[in-house]
């Protein structure tokens, strides 16, 4: 818990000198133009000796190793729920897998689907959900269209901050 305060404590201090610097606007930029960027593949300190102008000085725990630990707890494993919306194991069953993501991917966007293959079955999962609550209110959207749609405990992908 205060490796979190004192990260957060971190984050507002260069927001706070990246907003005092002349360059701050550059910087700010480059992170708003690229909205993909997190703290995963943005490293705040090459961009920090990008701007050119002054030193940072931060007292304290190590920095980076802070952000570095951030990061490698965003390659392990993250326990959550997907909402498996097809279930096939038939001839047709990987063009009917990619039919439905499509579909999904059309009419909801930013909802993250996978297609899976387990030999010889094609799975359509979809989302990335830390809660089952969060799982089943979205469940019940997809219901309608989905009937067989049942929420499945796998691996998540780490949500973006």
């Amino acid at each position: 818990m205060n490796k979190k305060k004192n990260l957060s404590t971190v984050i507002l201090l260069i927001g706070i000198m990246l907003s005092v610097s002349g360059k701050a606007q550059s910087v700010q930029d480059s992170i708003i133009t690229n909205p993909l960027d997190t703290i995963a593949s943005y490293d705040i300190f090459d961009k920090l000796s990008e701007t050119g102008g002054g030193r940072v000085i931060l007292g304290g725990d190590d920095v980076k190793s802070i952000v570095n630990e951030i990061k490698t707890q965003k390659s392990k494993p993250l326990k959550g729920y997907r909402i498996r919306i097809f279930r096939d194991s038939k001839q047709a069953a990987s063009r009917k897998a990619e039919s439905i993501k499509g579909e999904i991917e059309k009419t909801y966007s930013g909802l993250p689907v996978y297609v899976r293959h387990d030999s010889p079955t094609f799975y359509v999962e979809v989302g990335d959900y830390r809660t089952q609550e969060d799982a089943e209110k979205m469940k019940r959207t997809l219901i309608s269209a989905f009937p067989e749609a049942r929420l499945v405990s796998v691996s998540i992908n780490f949500p973006p901050l």
